[in-house]
């Protein structure tokens, strides 16, 4: 697959030149390392090695890529040679799949003949970016939420079936205890959950025309009733409600009257759902409202555009709430991603950097390390970014790191 960039192909195509000598010998050949971070996130779990290992596999170039090079306008023709047989040839080293790593700090490198090695580039920046940045913020959620029930709603916005399936594994790694994804749900053999949409009430709307009488009082019944007495009696082993497909105080008086209206409903009804709103607010109400009622023990979930922040602000105010669903702001309106980048720090053996008047775009030089600091008990104490040569002393670790 030609998974590069232009300038990926063009730097390669030109390390293959005499004109581009360096020490004596061709560019293309000088050995190379070329250290993987990510600057944009404070924290997250380096994850991604098995997209890595899959495209690293996946190097040969097929007959008509390789003709696309070859008649390039711009003469590309020895990076076109020298990528016909390419097998993987250089070494690469990353941290344990799990690992806790800080922006700035080097989870990742590779090392080999330059021509070839910096080519790599775009296969280290898509393996980590998006488990990376999914379990990153499912981490956060997860501090946010507490020990209440987290679920991955981000199916619809995720683009296609293989993505979605990513994100509800990065996600379930990252502390979400199960998912809406069915297929993401049967691979990975976690729970697969959901209530309804807003058009099982809106597809019962015929009975405000024709409306099913109320025994107990002889008086129609509302059409969001009586979606919701179907859906309970379609659910009878128990099922959660959603309220706000008219009005959430409405949804509320209307479940509470299908719950009621006969003991296998009152069974089956375990628990509501706010979609949109004043969440927290909202959410309170219908819990004490339905406890008011005598549905008594009723779990709260609520979803809608939720992220860290306002996970946190709805626990604080309404810690009763039994758990979330989130979606877009999952994997689709994330704020901010990893930021996967890939930066050269050694060349034919000398230390080399990029330097910037944007001091987080500068790099670091070297063949680098991360030190990282435990004490006696085995508690985190600190890191330290140095060079794989070094012996580094922390103060408050049991030992040398």
């Amino acid at each position: 697959m030609l998974n590069i960039d232009r300038y990926h192909a063009t730097m390669g195509d030109a390390s293959f030149k005499d004109v581009t000598r360096l020490h004596g010998k061709c560019l293309c050949d000088a050995e190379a390392t070329f250290y993987v971070t990510q600057r944009k996130l404070p924290f997250a779990p380096c994850l991604g090695h098995e997209r890595l290992v899959s495209s690293l596999l996946d190097s040969r170039m097929d007959r008509p890529r390789l003709r696309f090079l070859e008649q390039d306008r711009g003469g590309l023709a020895l990076f076109a040679k020298a990528v016909e047989d390419m097998s993987f040839a250089g070494i690469v080293r990353a941290v344990r799949p799990g690992t806790v790593m800080f922006a700035g700090q080097p989870f990742a490198d590779i090392t080999g003949p330059f021509g070839l090695t910096q080519a790599q580039e775009i296969k280290f920046e898509h393996a980590f970016d998006l488990p990376m940045t999914t379990a990153a913020i499912a981490m956060q959620l997860r501090m946010a939420a507490g020990d209440r029930w987290l679920s991955d709603f981000s199916l619809r916005r995720n683009g296609d079936v293989e993505r979605a399936v990513e994100v509800a594994t990065y996600a379930f790694i990252g502390g979400f205890n199960d998912t809406s994804n069915m297929e993401a749900a049967h691979r990975l053999d976690i729970p697969a959950v959901g209530t309804s949409a807003h058009y099982w009430q809106q597809s019962y709307v015929e009975y405000m025309d024709e409306p099913e009488i109320e025994p107990r009082t002889n008086r129609p019944k509302h059409f969001e009733q009586v979606a919701f007495e179907r859906w309970l009696d379609a659910n009878p082993q128990g099922t959660t409600l959603l309220l706000d497909t008219i009005d959430v105080h409405m949804g509320a008086v209307h479940a509470a009257l299908a719950a009621t209206s006969t003991e296998a409903r009152r069974r089956a009804f375990k628990g509501f759902r706010v979609d949109s709103g004043d969440q927290a607010k909202l959410g309170k109400w219908c819990l004490e409202f339905f406890e008011a009622n005598g549905l008594k023990g009723m779990m709260p979930v609520l979803t809608g555009d939720l992220d860290v922040e306002t996970v946190r602000n709805i626990v604080a105010e309404f810690p009763e709430v039994a758990g979330f669903g989130v979606g877009t702001k999952l994997s689709g309106e994330v704020r901010r991603i990893a930021g996967v980048i890939f930066k050269e720090c050694l060349i034919d053996g000398r230390p080399t950097l990029k330097a910037s008047n944007t001091p987080e775009k500068s790099t670091l030089p070297g063949r680098l390390q991360v030190f990282r600091g435990m004490d006696a008990r085995g508690r985190y104490v600190g890191d330290v970014t140095g060079l794989d040569d070094e012996e580094i002393e922390m103060p408050g670790a049991s030992s040398g790191c």
